[in-house]
């Protein structure tokens, strides 16, 4: 999209996507958090990236960034009972390793009803993912998601929401290795596909 038209705001306007994201939640917030996730959960459907938007009304995005372990668990049971498939993008060589130790067998129990994302192992930017550290930052997390929930992630965030950018080595290993959408500060984009710019095709890495 090169610019922002009136049929992108009558878009929006008719199926808006309501987002909450959390990283760690203290104990003092956790009952406002109950309350914000219990209202969403009655605004409309969990927003699928693959299926089609409904014909009017919001449909609701909640996630949870970095792995946080209390934040994890609170948050998988929270959404569960209320029916809300949350979306989860945890690190896997977190920079506080004392606020998330999530066990690999509390992530599979996890991934059975929500949805586990790609966002790097120690919390890169996709400018920062060079090929000294490519596989360890992109390909490494999405084969470890992929050895947990059965399949690759097909949704990732970058560390302060980056768009997709063809001409970036992260970006590209991403798509490469499986990533279909990513969430950015303002937008859930669908990362083009590799012949438009000339990239490998799915499964190799550049």
């Amino acid at each position: 999209m090169t610019r922002w038209t009136r049929a992108h705001s009558a878009a929006l306007s008719r199926s808006p996507i309501v987002a909450l994201n959390f990283h760690e939640i203290a104990a003092e917030h956790r009952d406002s958090v109950r309350r914000d996730l219990r209202h969403v959960a009655g605004l409309g459907p969990r927003y699928d990236p693959d299926e089609p938007a409904p014909a009017d009304g919001p449909r609701v995005f909640v996630a949870f960034y970095d792995g946080m372990r209390d934040a994890a668990l609170f948050g998988a049971e929270e959404c569960a009972n209320l029916g809300l498939r949350a979306y989860f993008f945890p690190l896997f060589d977190h920079y506080d390793p004392s606020l998330a130790n999530v066990t690999d067998d509390e992530w599979r129990q996890i991934a059975t009803a929500h949805e586990i994302g790609f966002h790097t192992a120690t919390h890169a930017t996709v400018s920062e993912v060079i090929p000294l550290t490519v596989r360890r930052e992109v390909i490494d997390p999405i084969a470890r998601i992929e050895a947990l929930t059965g399949h690759r992630p097909r949704i990732g965030a970058w560390k302060g929401g980056s768009r997709f950018d063809p001409a970036l080595l992260g970006d590209r290993t991403a798509r490469a290795n499986g990533i279909r959408y990513l969430v950015s500060n303002w937008s859930i984009e669908r990362v083009p596909p590799p012949e438009s710019d000339g990239g490998p095709p799915p499964g190799q890495v550049p």
